[in-house]
Order: structure tokens, then C-alpha cells, then sequence
């Protein structure tokens, strides 16, 4: 079996990372982000741009540059080549990456599934008359209904 946190490539965690930036491949809007999967987005990107500076990298600077200001995807396959060189290079680099890629991820699935099938409030009462049940749908997160 596969371990999740290995099969998260640069491609992927680039795209996370500048999903503010960028529109999916297949022309799509980026996915919205909750503000804690953006957080973590941010610092991800943090990571990424703070290596590239540190190693002075300058063809990889030129295309984050690109990415954020001109929404280059060309430039963005460029810095997935830049970021697999510095991911094979430093395994533990790799690893801090793949982990809070993993983070957002979940985040964005926990997010969807809320989303996508609400949440039930459900109140019981018992005025000696035998148990009543009241079921009420959220359809948004951070709805409250209370009767």
C-alpha cells in the first residue's frame, strides 16, 4: 500500500501552494480554500520561496516571480522541475512539504464533505408524552437553527 504522503508530487504541492495565483489545468477556477487550508497554502509557498532564496536559485526565483504576477503556467512547470530537483536532493526538505500538502488536503476534503452533505441538528424532547425527534438540515457551515 502506498503511503498517502509519498504520492503527493511537486506538481501537486506546487499547485496548492499557488492555487490563489494559478487556475487548474483544465481551465477551472482554483478551488476556494478555507482560511485554515489557506494558512497553511501560505506557508507551504513560504517554505518553497524561502528554499529557492536561501539556495539562490535565480531561474526558480524568476519563475515564482512569474507565477504570482503574471499567473504564468508555464512558469509554473518550470518551478515543478526547480522544486523535484530540490525535493530528490533533500529527502527531509521532501517530507516537510509532502506533510502539510497532506495537511490542506485533508483540510479541503473535511471542507467538501461538509459542504457537500450538510449537517443534521437534531433535538429530542419528552414532555411524559413518549420521545419526539426533530431533525433540521444545515445546509451551510456555520448555520444554527435552534427551536
Amino acid at each position: 500500500m502506498t503511503n498517502p504522503i509519498v504520492a503527493v508530487t511537486a506538481a501537486e504541492i506546487l499547485k496548492l501552494a499557488f492555487n490563489e495565483f494559478i487556475k487548474s489545468s483544465t481551465g477551472e477556477a482554483a478551488k476556494k480554500l478555507t482560511s485554515e487550508a489557506l494558512s497553511k497554502a501560505n506557508e507551504l509557498r513560504q517554505k518553497i520561496v524561502s528554499r529557492f532564496k536561501d539556495r539562490q536559485n535565480v531561474k526558480a526565483e524568476k519563475a515564482i516571480t512569474a507565477v504570482q504576477e503574471q499567473y504564468s503556467l508555464e512558469a509554473l512547470n518550470k518551478l515543478t522541475t526547480y522544486l523535484d530537483d530540490e525535493m530528490d536532493e533533500e529527502p527531509s526538505f521532501a517530507d516537510d512539504l509532502r506533510q502539510l500538502a497532506q495537511q490542506i488536503i485533508n483540510i479541503q476534503n473535511i471542507s467538501q464533505k461538509k459542504v457537500q452533505f450538510g449537517e443534521m441538528k437534531q433535538l429530542n424532547r419528552d414532555n411524559a408524552k413518549g420521545y419526539q425527534v426533530q431533525a433540521d438540515r444545515i445546509d451551510r457551515i456555520g448555520d444554527d437553527y435552534t427551536k
